[in-house]
């Protein structure tokens, strides 16, 4: 009986090895067919005609071979090998203007790309100063930089040049500004025709009006953008614009919204 399993025990070793290496062999086998088809792959992925296999999608201020050419697309280029991801970061940090970037491939060898550009609503500018910079700030607060069809947008003036600069992004007493341009973009308020916010009073913001009268306004939490100082502000816009219409005093210029709950003609005249 001991002979017995003796004799037993001897392929063991010679088995477990055999087994071994038809294991790796097949490992290797798989791992040779993988390689191959993934060359076979990529060399599928290559721009070999730009007008059938790249589709850029994009605005008025930045051309698509802009866009192209930031992102590594032209002929020759393997799309597998592209790392879209990082170079969409480098195109936003680079480019201002634009807002976001969605890339979509569609194997092997078709990639759409669609650029959102950034949409001004207002322009930048230093008070005293009529230098056109080009300086524009969308909704973000982002500043950038476009000078065709923004003549008619109102202006926000900074105390000091050179002001915000091009990719920076505005805060503070600018924001409020801001979200003053904003609300007067409102129905409600588009009969005030603001023209221009000077910032440079320490405790309220200058507004130029479309009859050209001024309104001293203020309001709670005006740095911070928060539904209290929504609220806020549009309660003495509207009362400022009820006040206009009023026409109690048509011959006001300083109109003062400083003072929660009213809004009254300054008679001084001074800002």
């Amino acid at each position: 009986m001991k002979a017995n399993k003796i004799e037993k025990g001897r392929f063991h070793g010679p088995v477990i090895v055999i087994i071994l290496l038809l294991v790796a062999a097949a490992a290797v086998g798989v791992k040779f067919g993988y390689d191959a088809l993934r060359d076979i792959y990529i060399e599928q992925c290559v721009i070999t005609d730009m007008s059938a296999q790249v589709e850029i999608t994009t605005g008025k201020m930045v051309p698509a071979g802009t866009i192209a050419e930031e992102l590594g697309l032209k002929k020759g280029a393997n799309l597998a090998k592209i790392d879209f991801s990082a170079k969409t970061r480098d195109l936003l940090a680079k480019v201002p203007n634009l807002r976001a970037i969605r890339v979509s491939r569609q194997l092997p060898d078709k990639v759409i790309v669609t650029a959102e550009e950034r949409v001004p609503i207002a322009r930048m500018g230093i008070r005293g100063s009529k230098t056109v910079t080009g300086r524009v700030v969308d909704t973000e607060g982002v500043v950038f930089i476009c000078q065709r069809g923004t003549q008619t947008l109102p202006v926000i003036r900074e105390p000091l040049a050179p002001g915000v600069k091009r990719g920076e992004r505005i805060t503070g007493r600018l924001m409020a500004a801001l979200r003053l341009v904003e609300a007067c973009r409102e129905p409600d308020f588009l009969e005030l025709g603001v023209l221009e916010v000077d910032i440079s009073k320490r405790d309220f913001l200058v507004a130029t009006l479309g009859n050209y009268s001024k309104v001293k306004i203020c309001w709670d939490e005006m740095d911070e953008s928060t539904a209290k100082s929504r609220q806020d502000l549009l309660s003495r816009l509207t009362k400022t614009r009820d006040a206009i219409r009023s026409r109690v005093t048509p011959d006001t210029v300083i109109w003062n919204a400083t003072m929660p709950g009213e809004v009254f003609a300054d008679t001084q005249g001074k800002i």
